[in-house]
């Protein structure tokens, strides 16, 4: 048996079946590969009858092997780029991201919901109103609305919204939804929402604000006015979710493949409400809270992504696992305009979300003191790390009611018990610890139940909560109504 090393000197002996070749050869005649295989026809002809051997020149099948190579990379690089499939891999690879990261074992329950764009504007457009709609029965019936139920902390939607009229109509139905359920809706927004093609324009941008007070944003701005839009929540930039093949990874082990990355979009990028949704998952698990979904050390990082390198200056460079780096300013008019930038570290693979507002634009313009104060409550309310507190707490509430209900006898008795589960949660003391923060997140919390006027079936909720939080050196309180059954 001849070794690698004797396989470059010695010649091969092949023993081949000549009605084999002559299947071959007459499948190569008449084809699209008789010209680009012409070594391969003449090959074949020069095979004798069987029972003779022929000499085989290795550097020739190299050859034949290497140009086979080539094409079956391009026939992959075109299906890889091709937008529909990457838009299909991106989504899978997403959600096996949430799967395989996510604590399951800390009483996290993940469920997929297979609907596109149109699916879901359709199920609204046609249901005689919001809710006889499916999409409501999945969200808020199923859950939040059902004895026995768990409600949906937050619905991730793998889609990239503009701002088009289609799209910001769905948004309105999703909040609606969102704040009935007391779910936010988390997603993307789409680079059309800048004016730009690709997210990797978006420092280009000269003044953000101009582009966001374009008569094309005029829906988008009478969405963000409205009270339910705090229950939506859009992240900017999308981050890497594979490196780029190389016969080194050896991913591809049918053959030699070097994937050819041209342009911006030939890179898989994913949507990073997915990385958000993470961060809920990780709050959650640490402290049965979401509020620790923001900052590099509080929860909102996200490690290890995957890298990819470039040679420059004579040594191997490492590219962002973003599409774009932005920088603090530009983070911050993002976030100010009512989105979710996720920010990366330089000269890193760390990505992370330095704040999370929801899309809602605070409406208050009285300039008193009691005015300013409004608005800063209803700002940070605004907020998701705030929100998800208020959500978890409405969430309870409803549970418990359900649970008891029929056995409060009158308002009274339904608030002072409120009131005493409440406490539960509060440490009124100034700066405690961070064990003590986790377990107790509130300064100070109240639940105000009243009567309904012309209707003896319900109850009115108000609930207070002062976070241990502090907004500019300032305390605030966070405030939500609701109904409840008698």
């Amino acid at each position: 048996m001849a070794t690698l090393d004797t396989l470059e000197t010695e010649p091969a002996v092949f023993q081949p079946r000549t009605s084999l070749a002559a299947g071959l050869l007459a499948t190569l005649h008449g084809s699209e590969y008789a010209v680009s295989h012409a070594d391969i026809a003449l090959l074949l002809r020069a095979l004798p009858e069987q029972g003779r051997g022929v000499t085989l020149n290795i550097l020739l099948i190299d050859r034949l092997l290497r140009e086979l190579d080539q094409r079956l990379s391009a026939q992959m690089d075109a299906i890889l780029h091709a937008p529909e499939f990457q838009r299909l891999e991106s989504t899978w690879r997403g959600l096996a991201l949430l799967v395989d990261n996510i604590p399951f074992h800390e009483n996290i329950q993940l469920t997929l919901l297979h609907a596109t764009q149109e699916e879901l504007l359709a199920d609204f457009e046609f249901s005689p109103d919001i809710t006889s709609s499916g999409y409501y029965q999945h969200v808020y019936s199923a859950g939040y609305g059902q004895f026995g139920g768990v409600p949906v902390a937050a619905v991730i939607g793998c889609y990239d919204f503009t701002p088009g009229a289609a799209d910001i109509k769905l948004l309105h139905y999703l909040s609606v939804v969102s704040a009935m359920a007391h779910a936010p809706f988390l997603s993307a927004a789409d680079a059309t929402f800048f004016g730009v093609d690709s997210l990797a324009d978006l420092p280009a941008i000269l003044d953000l604000d101009a582009v966001m007070a374009a008569p094309t944003h005029i829906r988008w701005q009478a969405l963000r006015a409205t009270p339910d839009a705090r229950y939506l929540g859009l992240t900017v930039c999308r981050f890497l979710q594979r490196e780029p093949y190389t016969p080194a990874s050896q991913q591809v082990r049918q053959f030699v493949y070097q994937e050819q990355i041209g342009i911006h979009q030939h890179l898989l990028w994913g949507n990073s409400a997915f990385l958000l949704a993470l961060c809920l998952a990780g709050s959650f698990a640490r402290y049965r809270w979401c509020p620790n979904i923001i900052g590099a050390e509080s929860g909102g990082a996200f490690r290890n992504l995957p890298a990819r390198y470039y040679a420059a200056l004579g040594r191997w460079q490492e590219k962002i696992p973003t599409e774009t780096l932005l920088s603090d300013q530009w983070q911050y008019r993002l976030s100010m305009a009512g989105f979710i930038p996720l920010g990366v570290r330089k000269q890193g693979q760390d990505v992370v979300f330095y704040s999370a507002n929801s899309i809602q634009s605070p409406q208050y313009t009285d300039l008193t003191p009691e005015g300013m104060n409004a608005r800063v409550n209803d700002q940070l309310g605004a907020q998701l790390p705030y929100l998800f507190i208020i959500t978890r707490l409405a969430h309870t509430i409803k549970v418990l009611q359900r649970e008891r209900l029929g056995s409060w006898r009158n308002r009274g008795d339904l608030q002072h018990q409120l009131n005493n589960w409440l406490k539960r949660f509060v440490s009124d003391q100034e700066n405690p610890p961070a064990s003590v923060r986790s377990r107790r997140p509130l300064r100070a919390a109240r639940i105000e139940v009243q009567e309904v006027a012309n209707d003896p079936g319900w109850y009115l909720t108000q609930l207070h909560v002062q976070p241990h939080f502090k907004h500019m050196g300032s305390n605030f309180v966070l405030a939500l109504t609701g109904r409840l059954d008698k």
